[in-house]
């Protein structure tokens, strides 16, 4: 995504900070998905 992005033997930390930030907006764009699924169901 970033033009200049550093090797990744930087820090483990950032490392595990970006995956988890990645994992954290996909389990909350599925969970938004589902509700709002589910609230369509509801109202039909």
């Amino acid at each position: 995504m970033q033009p200049s992005h550093p090797p990744l033997k930087e820090h483990p930390v950032i490392i595990f900070f970006e995956v988890l930030l990645v994992l954290v907006a996909v389990g909350v764009l599925a969970f938004a998905g589902l509700t709002v699924k589910k609230l369509f169901q509801g109202q039909r």
